[in-house]
């Protein structure tokens, strides 16, 4: 496809989908689906890392993709804070499983994905913080609401990542690509 004359790029994401235990993922899963109808249909819990990519072609974001795949080792993490993520131009927000353990390597996880070739697609307006979305609500306050009642009772997500998927959204679902092993 193309647009006056340039080719189109397709929107690509690249995700990393939480290894878990069953009955972690369960509780995800069950949080998602009666939080988050939308986000539980299009794609199963994860972290994503690249957002709405269409800066260049498919082979270049692959590639790249694969390189910094290539050099980054599996990364541990462990989930025990449940955040608001609020967003200052909607009334809706958000509520997401941050972790303590592996929040520095998955920051640096994006932000090796957001040099050379997708450079110029970050945005410096939104800050990052790897997270788990686990609910879409119409208010802050309700969001907040739900996160201050699993962190009373204690959330305890442990994990690890290893591995990329590329991707894109095709007719409400996300579509995969390519997988990429984290194997440094």
């Amino acid at each position: 496809m193309q647009r006056g004359g340039f080719p189109l790029n397709p929107t690509l994401y690249t995700v990393a989908y939480p290894e878990c235990d069953a009955r972690d993922l369960q509780t995800i899963d069950t949080w998602r689906a009666a939080n988050d109808p939308t986000g539980h249909a299009l794609v199963r819990p994860h972290f994503t890392l690249v957002f709405a990519c269409n800066a260049v072609d498919e082979a270049t974001y692959l590639a790249h993709v694969a390189a910094v795949a290539a050099r980054t080792a599996p990364i541990p993490f462990h989930c025990r804070y449940a955040m608001l993520g609020a967003d200052a131009h909607s009334p809706r927000a958000h509520a997401y499983l941050v972790p303590d353990e592996g929040y520095a390597a998955l920051s640096l996880l994006h932000d090796a994905l957001y040099t050379g070739a997708l450079a110029e697609a970050l945005r410096l307006d939104l800050p990052y913080t790897p997270h788990i979305t686990v609910g879409t609500f119409e208010s802050a306050p309700m969001a907040r609401a739900w996160c201050a009642e699993r962190n009373q009772a204690g959330v305890s997500v442990p994990g690890q990542v290893a591995a990329l998927w590329v991707g894109q959204v095709v007719d409400g679902r996300f579509e995969h690509r390519v997988q990429f092993d984290l194997m440094g």
